[in-house]
């Protein structure tokens, strides 16, 4: 979508870079688009009501709590931008006659020049009314400092761990915890975080309320944490997704962790959703990622006509090169009988145009392109 692609980028920084927050930017773009255009469709010559949702002002306060409330007339002025090229193609697609399309473009500009400003000014006010409590809020200056290490400050470490009641010079996971905006419960996110904490066996968490629908938790892990640990209990969550970075350490390790779970939260947004993933299981396929016409050349090259096969095919043996051929536990992952796991494995060799035994890791590369990426060869 042109317009919601024109807000995010003009909202830019490390604001737009966080995967929950631009799917909260979409979910407010799109209700501006519909609300604007809903109201020049149903009440033509009447201007246009500002919109003050609770997803529009949410993603307002987020930008707030974020220190670039001064980005949001320019996000929204580059929003009316496209949605006025949008309409003017749309106009000229429609009719061609100069004394019917002037007047009717001259009017629409007005009106979206006049809704944009009203929204803007009226999230602006709502917001400066808000100022005193949104800064006296611990959670708004814990992001701060957190955005000044992720950020590479050169502050003291002591002065930062202090601060944070963290010990950043340890060895982390960093963790995102997030839901899907319309259904995010904040109380839901923390639980899910404590879980991580427990899994771990943590002796030391940094828990950050990055927006309405994601959290950034840091842990000091003594125990490991398998994804099928995680899945199993957050299980009574099912609309928290968890993205679990890799385990690193001191202050440097702190901002990678970081960085790798935001790289792998943005592979499973944009290519189907996951609700687990640990940045271990998908490095080797953000890279594969980046050129889609030689990824999927790759799949139908590797896999043959398993790439289009049954489904149960390409998890199970996905899963049992994963577990290193063991079907035993390949099995247990995949609550089935171990006979049946062979028997799947067979087949699926049946397809591939390679053997195991020479490209099994290829192979395994493909199919892990599949199941994370959403791979389609049409």
């Amino acid at each position: 979508m042109p317009v919601y692609a024109a807000v995010v980028d003009a909202a830019g920084g490390r604001f737009a870079a966080d995967p929950s927050i631009v799917e909260a930017l979409g979910e407010a773009t799109r209700e501006n688009a519909l609300h604007w255009t809903r109201s020049m469709y149903e009440h033509p010559r009447l201007r246009v009501a500002p919109t003050l949702s609770s997803q529009v002002v949410g993603v307002a306060r987020e930008g707030f709590r974020w220190g670039t409330e001064k980005t949001l007339r320019t996000a929204y002025r580059a929003g009316e931008q496209a949605m006025w090229s949008l309409w003017m193609r749309l106009a000229f697609s429609l009719h061609d006659e100069p004394e019917v399309l002037l007047p009717a473009l001259d009017h629409v500009s007005r009106s979206l020049a006049r809704w944009v400003e009203d929204t803007s000014a009226a999230l602006l006010d709502l917001l400066e009314r808000e100022r005193t409590a949104l800064s006296g809020d611990a959670q708004v200056r814990r992001l701060e400092l957190v955005n000044l290490v992720l950020g590479g400050s050169s502050a003291p470490t002591d002065h930062l761990e202090q601060a944070l009641r963290y010990p950043l010079s340890a060895s982390h996971l960093g963790v995102i915890v997030s839901a899907p905006p319309r259904l995010a419960d904040r109380a839901r996110l923390v639980q899910a975080a404590g879980i991580v904490g427990r899994l771990t066996q943590s002796a030391h968490q940094l828990l950050v309320h990055a927006s309405t629908s994601s959290l950034w938790l840091w842990v000091t892990p003594r125990a490991l944490m398998t994804p099928d640990d995680l899945e199993t209990a957050t299980a009574q969550h099912p609309d928290v997704r968890l993205v679990v970075g890799p385990r690193d350490e001191g202050v440097d390790g702190f901002r990678r962790s970081h960085h790798r779970a935001l790289e792998a939260q943005r592979l499973v947004r944009d290519h189907g959703e996951q609700r687990i993933v640990f940045y271990d299981d998908v490095a080797a396929v953000l890279l594969l990622a980046a050129e889609s016409a030689r990824l999927r050349e790759f799949v139908h090259t590797t896999l043959g006509p398993l790439a289009s096969g049954p489904a149960e095919l390409r998890q199970t043996l996905r899963v049992f090169i994963r577990e290193r051929y063991n079907a035993s536990q390949t099995a247990r992952l995949l609550y089935t009988h171990r006979n049946t796991v062979l028997q799947r494995v067979r087949r699926a060799e049946q397809l591939l145009p390679t053997t195991l035994a020479r490209h099994g890791t290829n192979v395994g590369l493909a199919l892990d392109a599949m199941h994370w990426l959403n791979v389609r060869l049409d």
